[in-house]
């Protein structure tokens, strides 16, 4: 059986529940993008004209208001006809005209996804005796959604957002535990990596896999992280500290970065200063979050395939052909980009990141 090297799939749109097969005829460019930061967002450029119409005076297309209009609920899915998938689901929120010197009027179209709400409101406000998790549900219900929140982490005597957006709050909150936020339909997700589900891949370079570059770096590495602070109720100091354990404990086996730095560099201690922990409890969390935010970024991947619609935020890789310290599995997608246009088609960007590097004979 012949296998076809490219394969032209184009991108299918609906709007408001109704397929509409004149954006996916005029559809020159296409790009989704979305990270473990959330708020996943669309940007599609249309043509403007049809047939042999040249542009104004004649009536362009796309701006009348049937097809695409401010708070339009569109979802689109890309992928070949057996394993197409959806990619996004927003509301539409800019519209732009382009006309260029010698090229076909374009219309953009800009979305977003269900976070836009979360990031168009500020506000001053105080959560008392919550966890994280907690305030993630308590936001999502203040815009309408639902929440699935399960992150680890402390329950806290009082939080302030002090004129912030709600989208940069929660973001906020889930730096200091490592938690990742992302929005599927209408429901809100504020989850710990491990309790994040995604799809596994199997990349081959010189097949799907068309580049990549892989990166091990002990710049960001620490053998330790503390974390400190004063107990008013215990009237005591607090001093918590992690170590290379909690990289390990999630690692899939080889060399990690934080007992690497030691290793190689010497003793490497970092403190979290940025916040002061008014618990035990607290400094433990964020001692053991910061460990693991700088563990999980010593190996890094970026790369392109040919078209991975299965590929999403969370998904697990194997990599093959790309090196002996680099190859195998564990590495987990922090970052999506979708593009689909009339040059290369359908094409998946993405950045991942892996703990640990393999050891070599």
């Amino acid at each position: 059986m012949t296998e076809l090297l490219i394969s032209a799939v184009g991108p299918v749109f609906t709007v408001d529940g109704r397929l509409v097969r004149e954006l996916a005829r005029d559809c020159v460019r296409l790009e989704v993008s979305e990270g473990i930061e959330g708020l996943r967002t669309l940007q599609a450029h249309f043509l403007a004209t049809g047939g042999d119409a040249t542009g104004p005076p004649q009536p362009l297309l796309h701006l009348d208001g049937r097809e695409l209009d401010f708070g339009r609920s569109m979802r689109v899915s890309l992928g070949p006809d057996r394993g197409q998938r959806f990619v996004f689901e927003g509301t539409v929120s800019a519209i732009e005209l382009v006309l260029g010197d010698g090229e076909p009027p374009r219309v953009v179209v800009l979305a977003e996804d269900a976070l836009m709400r979360l990031r168009m409101t500020r506000r001053m406000r105080t959560y008392t005796d919550l966890s994280d998790a907690d305030i993630a549900r308590e936001i999502a219900g203040l815009h309408g959604l639902q929440a699935e929140a399960g992150a680890d982490g402390p329950t806290y005597d009082v939080v302030q957002q002090l004129n912030q957006s709600d989208l940069a709050f929660l973001r906020e909150r889930a730096r200091l535990v490592q938690a990742e936020i992302w929005a599927a339909g209408r429901t809100l997700h504020f989850r710990s990596r491990p309790q994040r589900t995604g799809t596994s891949l199997t990349l081959v370079h010189g097949n799907d896999l068309l580049s990549v570059r892989l990166c091990a770096d002990l710049a960001e590495q620490r053998s330790a992280c503390i974390v400190t602070g004063y107990d008013a109720a215990a009237q005591g100091v607090i001093d918590e500290e992690a170590g290379p354990d909690v990289v390990a404990a999630e690692s899939i086996g080889g060399r990690t970065g934080a007992a690497l730095v030691e290793s190689a560099l010497g003793k490497s201690t970092t403190y979290r200063v940025r916040e002061a922990a008014l618990t035990s409890a607290e400094a433990v969390a964020w001692a053991r979050a910061e460990m693991l935010r700088r563990g999980r970024r010593f190996v890094t991947v970026t790369g392109t395939t040919r078209g991975s619609a299965d590929m999403e935020v969370g998904s697990r890789l194997r990599l093959a052909l790309v090196g002996a310290p680099f190859e195998g599995g564990g590495y987990y997608v922090t970052r999506v980009t979708h593009t689909f246009d009339n040059v290369q088609g359908f094409r998946t960007r993405f950045e991942a990141e892996r703990s640990t590097l393999n050891e070599v004979a």
